[in-house]
């Protein structure tokens, strides 16, 4: 067995574990039952509970491990809405791009084999609009982030240009998201029922993806 073998097979067994622990029913269920001790442990360690988050936060965004919504709602429901922006926005730019550079310089041919199609369309658009393409699909459900972080190492891209165009172009999603995750925590402790805030939040969740569809097809257009 080679190296590249025994190395698939360490991150497939993280994934796999991670897809148990953390799935939404377990997270959901855990925030239900602790949200007050979380934020509790976060008021008596504040700096050190945001540390640990934003360390995980890197790991599971590296390894292109699909909890990136759960962690924004989970930012929101513990952290102050600055806070939980700031920590989130910049784990999963720093996680993304980390994410960018295993796949330039280890796994590169593995990718390119694994996501053929995506990365020539990927490719393609980076060759023929650079940054705005990339922008254009951080913004839209084109591909999903693991998959652009991925195959952008691939393409002739500077690692700088993608952790600028990752962290601007999440940014908005990334505020509804910990906005949604802070009145959810508002209803977990106070027993409430759905604000229209709230509804405003998931409709502005649903329609950012439509909005910038059309955006992407009118930049690559």
């Amino acid at each position: 067995m080679n190296k590249m073998r025994i190395i698939l097979i360490f991150l497939i067994s993280i994934l796999f574990f991670t897809l148990i622990v953390f799935s939404d029913t377990n997270i959901i269920n855990i925030i239900n039952k602790n949200i007050s001790d979380i934020r509790s442990l976060h008021a008596n360690n504040e700096y050190l509970v945001e540390l640990y988050y934003f360390i995980i936060y890197i790991f599971l965004t590296t390894f292109s491990l699909p909890v990136a919504f759960i962690m924004g709602l989970l930012a929101g429901m513990i952290f102050e809405p600055m806070t939980a922006i700031l920590v989130v926005s910049f784990a999963s730019s720093i996680g993304a791009t980390l994410a960018f550079i295993l796949s330039r310089f280890i796994f590169r041919d593995f990718i390119r084999e694994t996501f053929l199609e995506p990365y020539k369309k990927i490719n393609n658009g980076f060759v023929k609009n650079g940054m705005y393409y990339l922008f254009a699909i951080r913004m839209s459900p084109i591909f999903p982030y693991f998959l652009v972080n991925l195959v952008s190492g691939l393409t002739t891209m500077k690692m700088s240009l993608f952790y600028l165009v990752t962290q601007i172009g999440m940014l908005p999603v990334t505020i509804i998201v910990i906005f949604i995750g802070k009145g959810l925590s508002e209803i977990i402790l106070a027993n409430a029922q759905i604000s229209m805030e709230l509804v405003i939040l998931f409709t502005a969740l649903g329609l950012l993806p439509l909005t910038f569809k059309y955006l992407f097809k009118r930049i690559t257009n």
